[in-house]
């Protein structure tokens, strides 16, 4: 048993030795560390790749909603000027045809109309004096009840 676990521990120490790897050797160090920069720069080059093509994306979609405005502005104008037209020709034929006969009537009131021989001014105040009264004469009562239960109160 002791012969197994000896050979078993010498191949191991063999091994072990037999392969020569130094971790801190330099150039392990440097090829570490151009890798470590190579990674950096690529990962820096997506982002800027990214970062230009969301910028070219942005500029295209603001190129394209100024033109799409520029369009609708254009067409509102037509509209008008369209609108603008015919309304000119319509007052035009309209002003042919009428040849300046039309006189308006007034249809409104101009004061003098009374009922009962007052006019809305007087009524107005006569219907602001009543309901003036009427809240003193509301007002009054549910005082004066106020007052005649407090004195019921203290007699009983």
């Amino acid at each position: 048993m002791q012969k197994k676990l000896f050979i078993t521990l010498a191949l191991i120490v063999s091994i072990i030795f037999s392969f020569s790897v130094c971790f801190a050797a330099e150039d392990v160090l440097k090829d570490a560390g151009n890798t470590v920069r190579d990674a950096v720069n690529n990962a820096e080059n997506a982002v800027e790749g990214a970062m230009n093509n969301a910028g070219d994306a942005i500029e295209d979609s603001t190129e394209k909603a100024e033109n799409t405005m520029e369009n609708a502005g254009n067409s509102m104008e037509r509209a008008g000027n369209t609108v603008e037209r015919d309304m000119n020709n319509a007052t035009s034929s309209t002003t042919n045809r009428n040849n300046d006969t039309y006189t308006a009537t007034r249809t409104s009131t101009n004061g003098s109309a009374t009922f009962m021989g007052m006019n809305a001014t007087a009524w107005t105040w006569l219907i602001l004096g009543i309901a003036a009264i009427a809240i003193i004469a509301v007002v009054w009562y549910y005082s004066a009840q106020i007052t005649s239960e407090n004195n019921h109160s203290r007699r009983d």
